[in-house]
C-alpha cells in the first residue's frame, strides 16, 4: 500500500510501475474533522483533488489510523468504497465525490431480460467463486435458463440477509433480489421480468435509482430456438411431441400464432419483444450484445470497475436439448411471422449491434453447445465457435 498526498488541487494519477503495489489509499479534507478516504486498485486512471495538510488533532489521527486498519482488512476487496468518519462513527458510502474516475464505477444495474443469461449473470454478481464452482459442479448446464436448485431458497431470504452473504463488493440483481419476487398486477410476471415502464414508482426508485440500466439482448430467431430447446413449463413453454423429435421449424411457427392471438404477457412475459424493455421510465440504456457474449459483458462489467465479476465459460447456465437444431432450420413462413412480431427488435439490432440487419441465422458463437454441430466446431484455442467450411 502506498499513501499520497499532494498540494495540487487536480492531480490525474496514472498507473504506477509494478513494485508490488496492489492499492493506493488517496484521503481528502485532511484540515477538517470530516476525513473521506478511498481504496483504489492501481490500475486505474484518477483525476481528483487531494488536500494537504497535517493532522493537529489527535482524534484526526484515531480515525485516519482506523480507516487504515479497516482498509488493510479489506484490501482483497476492490470495490472503491469511501468511509467518512465523523465523531467516532464511520460510515460506508460509494465514492461520490472528490474523486473522478476515468472510468465509470459500479454505476450499473441489471434489467433482466427473460433467456437472455441473466440468471447468469446474478449469480456471477451475488457469489464468491467457490459457490459458483459448486454450482457449476452440481447442476452444470441442466439449469438451463429456468429456475435453479438455489431459487427456492432465494425466494425466501430477506435482502437484508442476501447482504450479509453477497461476495464482497457483490451485486444482489434481478430475481435475486426478494423485492422483485413480487407478482406485477399489471403483466402477471414476476417483477424481475417484468418490462420497467409497467413497475411502481416507489419499487422501481429503490432498485434503479439514478443507476445505469443494462441489459442484455439476442437475435429473436435464436432466442425463440432457445425457448424450444428449454421447454420449460410456464417460461418460454413446453413442447411435447414437437419437442421429442426436435421441429423446432412448426414449435415455433406455433408460438408466433399463439403469441399474436394470446395473452402478450404469458409465459413470465418471455414473449414480449426486448425493446419494450428498452421504453420508459428507468429502461435500459446500455444495451449488451449476447452474440459476443461472454466477452461483451465482462468488457462491460471491466469498464465500469466491477473487477470482481467475470464470467467464465463453466458459470453460464444454457440450455441443452435438441443440440444440432437451429435457426437456419426456420422456414420462410415461420421467419416470417418472427420477423412480423419482433419487427422492432430486429430494428434495434441493426442499429445497435450490426446484426439482425438481414435474414442471415445466427447462434450464440462464444457458448458451448449453443450452435449445431452440423454447422459449426468449437475451436478451443479461440475459445469460441467457427463455421464449417462448405
Amino acid at each position: 500500500l502506498l499513501w499520497l498526498q499532494s498540494q495540487d488541487q487536480e492531480q490525474a494519477i496514472k498507473p504506477l510501475p509494478d513494485q508490488g503495489l496492489s492499492f493506493l489509499i488517496f484521503c481528502s479534507n485532511f484540515e477538517r474533522p470530516n476525513l473521506s478516504c478511498a481504496l483504489i486498485p492501481k490500475s486505474y486512471y484518477l483525476s481528483m483533488s487531494i488536500y494537504s495538510g497535517r493532522f493537529d488533532h489527535s482524534h484526526q489521527l484515531f480515525h485516519a489510523l482506523c480507516m487504515l486498519c479497516i482498509f488493510l482488512a479489506r484490501a482483497a476487496d476492490p470495490s472503491g468504497d469511501v468511509l467518512n468518519c465523523e465523531e467516532g462513527s464511520c460510515d460506508t458510502n460509494l465514492l461520490q465525490s472528490g474523486l473522478t474516475v476515468g472510468r465509470a464505477w459500479r454505476d450499473l444495474v441489471l434489467m433482466h431480460i427473460p433467456y437472455n443469461f441473466g440468471h447468469t449473470l446474478e449469480f456471477v454478481a451475488f457469489l464468491p467463486q467457490p459457490a459458483l464452482d459448486a454450482i457449476a459442479d452440481t447442476e452444470g448446464t441442466s439449469g438451463g435458463t429456468g429456475p435453479s436448485s438455489i431459487d427456492g431458497m432465494m425466494n425466501h431470504t430477506s435482502l437484508a440477509v442476501l447482504n450479509m452473504y453477497k461476495k464482497p463488493g457483490g451485486e444482489i440483481w434481478g430475481h435475486l433480489n426478494p423485492e422483485l419476487q413480487a407478482i406485477s398486477n399489471k403483466t402477471g410476471c414476476p417483477m424481475y421480468y417484468t418490462p420497467p415502464k409497467y413497475w411502481p414508482s416507489d419499487l422501481a426508485e429503490r432498485y434503479f435509482g439514478n443507476k445505469r440500466v443494462f441489459g442484455l439482448f439476442r437475435n429473436p430467431y435464436e432466442r425463440l430456438v432457445a425457448f424450444f430447446r428449454g421447454n420449460f413449463e410456464g417460461y418460454g413453454g413446453s413442447y411435447g411431441e414437437l419437442h421429442d423429435r426436435c421441429d423446432v421449424n412448426a414449435a415455433v411457427k406455433l408460438m408466433m400464432k399463439k403469441y399474436m392471438n394470446g395473452n402478450r404477457f404469458s409465459y413470465d412475459c418471455t414473449f414480449l419483444p426486448q425493446t419494450e424493455y428498452t421504453e420508459m421510465p428507468h429502461g435500459v440504456t446500455l444495451p449488451v450484445d449476447l452474440h459476443a457474449f461472454p466477452k461483451s459483458m465482462n468488457d462491460v462489467l471491466h469498464e465500469h470497475g466491477y473487477d470482481n465479476m467475470h464470467i467464465r465459460l463453466q458459470d453460464i447456465q444454457h440450455v441443452r436439448s435438441c443440440d444440432n437444431i437451429w435457426a437456419g432450420d426456420l422456414d420462410n413462413e415461420t421467419r416470417a411471422l418472427v420477423k412480423h412480431v419482433y419487427k422492432r427488435d430486429f430494428e434495434f439490432a441493426c442499429r445497435t449491434f450490426g446484426w439482425g440487419c438481414d435474414d442471415e441465422p445466427m447462434c450464440l458463437q462464444g457458448i458451448p453447445y449453443m450452435c449445431p454441430e452440423k454447422e459449426f466446431t468449437w475451436d478451443e484455442i479461440q475459445q469460441k465457435y467457427q463455421r464449417r467450411a462448405a
